[in-house]
């Protein structure tokens, strides 16, 4: 079964388009190996490197494969529709595990672990919290669930990236129905497509638990150290996660 944060980063993401009932919307990936950028920023912490994995469902599928569950052509059109904000089916998303990293850009793993990294900032210096699922605590947006994804403490943990290309065709433009100085009705123009790209890595085991804190205050000055040095770790202070949840509005997702 899906962990919750895989779905709901797409729906919370700030950049999805309008909803457009004449649009179409496809996706495609390439297998992309951000493994080396990934375990620099994990070694610094202390953390053993991610390790590749073949397993399906902790894997993101790039062409399809005699004998999978998951069909990548349905998957990446899912998780596209999810990123562009159309409504769509989620039955092949279903079939993943894991806690993902999203970085909405280029095909550059630094520049995606760079962004999942400055996700620490959101935590202010602070032990996370409890997690129960999206959004509560509100602390955990998209990008914190990627700066735990990027240092998931769980043991032997595996990671699987791949670059993702989503596209929307409108149908066409509205009709310009003014007339040419001939008399004839002038050309319909086509719309120019939407087209959005990101790095999505899952990692395993899932890093994300309703009711317990993503990290240990041992594992929590590690990365601290690593991120931001000695002296700042020396300011922190250690906090017991706080049993007062922060309530936000729940989003609407398709699966839960």
């Amino acid at each position: 079964m899906l962990c919750l944060a895989f779905l709901s980063l797409f729906v919370v993401l700030g950049f999805c388009g309008d909803r457009t009932e004449s649009a179409t919307t496809t996706g495609k990936a390439e297998t992309l190996d951000c493994l080396t950028q990934m375990n620099e920023a994990r070694a610094a912490a202390g953390l053993p490197g991610f390790g590749e994995t073949a397993e399906e469902g902790k894997t993101l599928p790039e062409y399809a494969d005699s004998g999978r569950a998951i069909t990548p052509e349905t998957l990446w059109k899912q998780v596209c529709q999810k990123i562009m904000g159309d409504e769509g089916a989620v039955t092949e998303i279903e079939k993943l595990s894991g806690t993902p990293a999203y970085y909405p850009g280029s095909k550059d793993c630094a520049a995606a672990v760079q962004y999942w990294k400055e996700g620490f900032s959101l935590f202010n210096n602070k032990l996370p919290p409890t997690y129960q699922e999206i959004d509560d605590p509100d602390v955990y947006t998209d990008r914190a669930v990627s700066f735990v994804a990027l240092y998931n403490p769980q043991v032997n943990p595996v990671a699987s990236c791949a670059f993702v290309t989503c596209t929307k065709a409108a149908a066409s433009a509205d009709q310009d129905l003014s007339r040419s100085p001939d008399g004839h009705s002038l050309r319909r123009l086509q719309a120019a497509p939407q087209i959005t790209t990101a790095v999505i890595c899952l990692t395993n085991p899932v890093a994300l638990k309703a009711g317990v804190a993503p990290f240990k205050e041992e594992e929590w000055q590690k990365i601290v150290r690593a991120i931001v040095g000695t002296e700042e770790v020396n300011r922190v202070s250690a906090v017991t996660p706080s049993l007062t949840l922060g309530f936000i509005m729940l989003f609407a997702y398709s699966l839960f």
